[in-house]
């Protein structure tokens, strides 16, 4: 007995551990992300959000976002999911430990040799009874399993700072789409008020005899333009509002805006940091990291099962025939050992399982090495149009500026009958549309910043 009780110690001292260890994956990483200027020191990721998007009104959507929207709502409960099943893993470690109570009356058949002829026939039994149950990790497989689940858990926890990531970045981006628009409509209200005075100029140039009736169609089609933008930007700007909405986890409806959105603009440097800080934040990569390690201790997990396992099966309790005697102690019985069972054929079952989790994990190094990558390419285009945004709003600028002097020359030119109304149309249409083009300009320049702030991890710390 002595040496029964011993045998689950020695057996979990000496067992052996099958497959390999889970470890991280490994990569030889870019040593500075593409574009990124040196010194290579601290990142813009770092930054928390409420630093990066100081404009009140976003904050206050973040912040509701990040309280109500389902699925970052689901990304929680996820969490919760997979330590419930870490819990269940954990829980083998541990004997398990069930009880029963019965009671019974039979009826004896004398036709079936149950009860000799004569005899009573009836009889009663009582019992009441504890099992255990302990196998012993006598191949790692249990270890591994706990591994398996602790990466699965830590997964789903980067995968919540991931969504939180992507959600705040979609609320910032789409905010500086619907400002966007807010100045898109600006400018075509105020373009449809200065047409509207020059259709009044030439009709009245026309009953004068100084303007044809060619010129008066001319400004009518300028002017029906600049009409026909309004009402379709202010379908975009109701969209755009159910969709902020939508991220909000709120029914749709209007959004309330605060002054000019230029904070974002003002930032001039960002910086990427260390590549290998650039894969520590990003909780996507880490997500992929923690599956890779799942997969790979799941291997141990299907080799274990191809041998033999050992439990210790225990049963103890009191059995009567007679209820007033059942808590006697000549009423005890007990059975303790151990057991040993295990596969001597199964059509090779096992041994598949063994291959589909070595091939499970190859999958999940191939996930990991395109997050990697996907990371730095996310990372080095936004830099790059953080970069190249600013130039291009300054050559635009310019180009506003220098095709605002050239209407307001053509429109004179006009007036002194130098030239016709056709040259007034085609500058009066290239301003409008560089007007357009610049305020798409200044709202690419802020989606960049959004986007530099996602690809280098921020927002969920």
């Amino acid at each position: 007995m002595r040496a029964i009780l011993v045998l689950p110690f020695l057996l979990v001292a000496n067992s052996c551990m099958l497959g390999p260890d889970p470890h991280a994956a490994e990569m030889n990483f870019p040593v500075s992300v593409r574009g990124d200027s040196a010194p290579h020191g601290a990142s813009f990721g770092d930054k928390s959000w409420r630093k990066v998007f100081t404009d009140p009104t976003l904050r206050t959507l973040i912040e509701r976002s990040l309280v109500n929207n389902p699925d970052l709502v689901a990304a929680t409960y996820r969490i919760e999911q997979a330590r419930a099943q870490s819990n269940v893993a954990r829980s083998s470690f541990f004997p398990q430990v069930s009880g029963s109570a019965d009671a019974a009356r039979n009826y004896a058949s004398p036709n079936a040799n149950q009860a000799a002829p004569g005899a009573d026939r009836s009889s009663e039994s009582y019992s009441i009874n504890g099992f255990l149950s302990w196998e012993i990790d006598l191949w790692g497989g249990i270890t591994r399993n706990n591994q398996a689940a602790r990466a699965r858990l830590l997964q789903a926890q980067y995968q919540r700072d991931g969504v939180q990531t992507l959600l705040i970045a979609a609320v910032a981006n789409a905010y500086v789409d619907l400002k966007n628009l807010d100045e898109r409509l600006a400018i075509a209200r105020h373009t449809v008020e200065s047409r509207k005075v020059s259709l009044d100029l030439v009709k009245s140039r026309k009953e004068g005899g100084v303007s044809s009736e060619m010129e008066v169609r001319q400004a009518e089609s300028l002017l029906a333009q600049a009409q026909v933008i309004i009402p379709t930007t202010e379908l975009g700007i109701a969209t755009k509002e159910n969709e902020i909405r939508a991220l909000l986890g709120e029914y749709p409806g209007q959004i309330t805006r605060g002054g000019r959105f230029d904070s974002l603009d003002k930032l001039t440097h960002i910086s990427a940091g260390l590549s290998s800080s650039l894969i520590a934040r990003r909780p996507d990569v880490a997500a992929a990291d923690q599956n890779f390690r799942a997969a790979t201790a799941s291997i141990g997990v299907a080799q274990a099962l191809r041998f033999p396992t050992l439990s210790l099966t225990g049963r103890g309790g009191v059995i009567s025939s007679d209820l007033s005697e059942l808590l006697e102690g000549r009423s005890g019985a007990y059975s303790f050992g151990p057991n040993l069972a295990g596969p001597i054929f199964d059509a090779g079952n096992r041994k598949a399982r063994v291959e589909g989790a070595k091939a499970a994990a190859k999958t999940a190094m191939a996930e990991y090495d395109k997050a990697v990558k996907t990371a730095f390419q996310e990372a080095a285009n936004a830099i790059i149009s953080h970069q190249k945004t600013g130039q291009i709003i300054h050559e635009q600028t310019q180009l506003v500026g220098a095709q605002r002097a050239a209407a307001q020359l053509s429109m004179e030119r006009f007036k002194g009958g130098v030239t016709s109304y056709l040259e007034v149309l085609d500058s009066e249409r290239n301003l409008f549309n560089s007007e357009l083009n610049l305020a798409d300009a200044r709202s690419d320049r802020m989606r960049a910043v959004v986007q530099a702030y996602r690809a280098l991890g921020g927002g969920w710390k």
